[in-house]
C-alpha cells in the first residue's frame, strides 16, 4: 500500500503531533501496518504468558477474533471479481471459528458462559481498527503499482500469523488445562483417564476442543507455510514523516501512567506500565547505542550497563505482577491505546523493514535527536514511577490467581527469594479448594516478600538509571535540533504495511 494510511487522519489538529503539546486525542494515530504488527505483538506476549486458568476466557474469545480478522481482510482493497481463491484461507478458518462459537453458545458444560480474554480482544479490536481504516482511505491506494501489491500480499500474511499465533496459544492454553487438572486429580488421590491423542492432558472436555482448535491452527499454518518470509521481504518502503512522534507518545505514556496510577489500579493495568517500561529501556539501549556512533550522543560507560539493569528489574518486575492478574482483567483503555503508541513510535525509528535496523541506519534518520532526549527524559523519570508502584506491592489487600499464587510461592521459597518458614519448607500456602476453584486469594507471605524485594530493586535500578541519564543531559550529551549526521538526509522506512519481524509461524 503506497499509501501512508495513517497520515490520512487529516481531521486531527497538527499540534497534537507538536512535540510541545499534550496529546489528548482518543483516536489511534498508527497505520494499518503498525496495528497488524502489534497484534503480532501482543499475540507472541500472550503465548510466553499463557496458563491453563486462562483456557476458557481465550477460547470464548477466538470466534470474535477469527470475525474481526476476516472483516479486515475483506476490507483490503484489489479483490478480484468473483470467487477470489486468496479468500479461501480465512473463510474457511472464518466457518472453523463460526461452528466453535455455535457450540460456546448455550452451553453448560466447561467452559460455559463467563468472561473473554482481553488480550484477545484487545486484538480484535485492533482488527477492526485496521479494517475502518482502510475502508475510510483505501480507494487511495494505487493498485496500478507493483509495491501496493506486494503490501496487501504482506498484510494478509500478518493477519494471518496473527491469527495461527493465538490459536497455538489457545491450544497451549487447552494442554495446561488439562495438566492442572491430571495434578490436582493426582494430589486429592482420584484416578483420571488421561487422553490418547495429542497429548495425555487433553482429557474430557479439553480434548475436544484441543481437536477444534488444532484444526484451526492446522489452517493457519498451511497458508503461511513457505509464504511468511517471502511474503515479508518484497515490501515497499517510506521516509519517516513524524520526526517528533516518539516524543509525543512518551509524553502521552507519561500523562496516561500518572492518571491511571492516581486510582485503584487492577494488577493487568500495573502489568502493562512494568512491561511497557522494560521495552522503553530496551529501545533505549538500541537508541543510544546508534546515537553514540552518529556523534549526536556523547558515549559513557555508564549509561548503557544502567539502562540495561533497569530493563531487567522492570521485565523481572513484570513477570511479578502477572501473577496477579486475573484471565478476565479488562485493561485500562487510555493506557493501553497509549502502551500502543510507544511501541509504534519506537519501532518507526529503531526497525528496518521487518527487522531491527543496524545502528548506521538509525544514524542516519531524521529526528534522532530529538528521539535520544525523549528516551533519557523517559529513563529519568522511571525513578519517579517505579516508587509509585512499589507502593502498590505494598497494599494490605492484593490478590490474585490461587494456583499462579501458589506456584509462585513455593518456587521463591526454594530459590531464597523468600524467607522459609522454621517448621520446614513443605508448606501448603494456598488452599487446594481454592486452586481447584480457581478462586482470588491474598497473596501469601513469600510472594509478598519477594514482591517488595523486587519492587525495591526496580525502585533501585530506575534510580541510578535516572541519575546517570541525568547527568549525561546536563552535560551536554545530545545535540540540538537539526544538527549532527543523522539530520537532512532522506531516509526510507518501513511502509504503512509492514511491521512485524520475520520469524516464520511459530512452533
Amino acid at each position: 500500500m503506497a499509501t501512508d494510511l495513517r497520515l490520512a487522519f487529516a481531521d486531527i489538529d497538527e499540534a497534537l503531533f507538536d512535540v510541545n503539546q499534550i496529546p489528548m486525542t482518543s483516536r489511534d494515530v498508527r497505520s494499518v501496518g503498525e496495528m497488524l504488527f502489534d497484534v503480532d505483538y501482543l499475540a507472541r506476549q500472550l503465548l510466553m504468558d499463557v496458563d491453563g486458568d486462562a483456557a476458557g476466557t481465550l477460547l470464548r474469545s477466538w470466534p470474535t477474533m477469527v470475525a474481526a480478522a476476516e472483516d479486515l481482510w475483506a476490507s483490503l482493497p484489489g479483490r478480484r471479481p468473483g470467487v477470489d481463491e486468496r479468500d479461501r484461507p480465512i473463510t474457511s478458518l472464518s466457518a472453523q471459528a463460526a461452528t466453535i462459537e455455535t457450540s460456546l453458545s448455550g452451553r453448560t458444560a466447561w467452559p460455559g458462559q463467563g468472561p473473554t480474554s482481553p488480550r484477545i480482544d484487545q486484538m480484535t479490536q485492533t482488527f477492526l481498527n485496521a479494517a475502518a481504516l482502510v475502508r475510510r482511505y483505501g480507494a487511495e491506494i494505487p493498485l496500478e503499482q507493483p509495491d501496493a501489491h506486494r503490501d496487501l500480499e504482506a498484510a494478509r500474511t500478518r493477519i494471518m500469523h496473527g491469527l495461527y499465533l493465538t490459536a497455538h496459544a489457545v491450544n497451549v492454553a487447552l494442554h495446561e488445562h488439562g495438566r492442572d487438572r491430571v495434578n490436582d486429580a493426582r494430589s486429592a488421590g482420584r484416578r483420571i483417564h488421561l487422553a490418547q491423542h495429542h497429548s495425555p492432558y487433553a482429557i474430557a472436555p479439553t480434548g475436544v476442543w484441543v481437536d477444534r482448535m488444532s484444526a484451526c491452527e492446522n489452517t493457519a499454518r498451511s497458508y503461511l507455510t513457505d509464504r511468511f518470509p517471502q511474503a515479508l521481504a518484497g515490501e515497499a518502503m517510506r521516509p519517516i514523516d513524524d520526526p517528533g512522534r516518539l516524543a509525543q507518545a512518551l509524553a502521552n505514556w507519561d500523562i496516561q501512567t500518572h492518571r491511571a496510577l492516581a486510582r485503584n489500579l487492577d494488577p493487568s493495568d500495573i502489568l502493562l506500565i512494568t512491561r511497557t517500561q522494560g521495552l522503553i529501556a530496551g529501545a533505549s539501549l538500541v537508541l543510544v547505542d546508534a546515537a553514540a556512533d552518529a556523534g549526536v550522543l556523547e558515549r559513557s560507560d555508564r549509561l548503557v550497563p544502567a539502562i540495561a539493569d533497569a530493563g531487567r528489574s522492570w521485565s523481572n518486575l513484570a513477570s511479578r505482577w502477572g501473577d496477579l492478574a486475573p484471565p478476565g482483567a479488562r485493561l485500562d483503555e487510555p493506557l493501553a491505546r497509549a502502551a500502543a503508541e510507544v511501541r509504534a513510535a519506537y519501532r518507526q525509528i529503531t526497525h528496518d523493514k521487518t527487522t531491527l535496523a543496524s545502528p548506521k541506519v538509525i544514524g542516519d534518520r531524521p529526528g534522532l535527536p530529538q528521539a535520544v532526549r525523549a528516551t533519557l527524559r523517559t529513563i529519568e523519570a522511571g525513578s519517579e514511577l517505579a516508587i509509585v508502584i512499589a507502593e502498590k506491592a505494598d497494599a494490605p489487600d492484593l490478590v490474585g490467581p490461587a494456583r499462579a499464587l501458589s506456584r509462585r510461592a513455593h518456587n521463591d521459597v526454594e530459590a531464597g527469594l523468600a524467607t522459609a518458614p522454621a517448621f520446614g519448607r513443605d508448606v501448603v500456602w494456598v488452599s487446594p479448594a481454592d486452586i481447584l476453584t480457581k478462586r482470588l486469594v491474598p497473596v501469601p507471605a513469600p510472594v509478598s516478600e519477594a514482591m517488595r524485594a523486587a519492587s525495591s530493586a526496580t525502585s533501585a535500578a530506575a534510580i541510578a538509571a535516572s541519575a546517570v541519564a541525568a547527568l549525561h543531559a546536563l552535560r551536554g550529551g545530545t545535540s540540538p535540533v537539526g544538527s549532527g549526521r543523522c539530520m537532512g538526509r532522506e531516509v526510507r522506512e518501513p511502509h504503512a504495511m509492514s511491521g512485524t519481524r520475520p520469524s516464520g509461524p511459530a512452533r
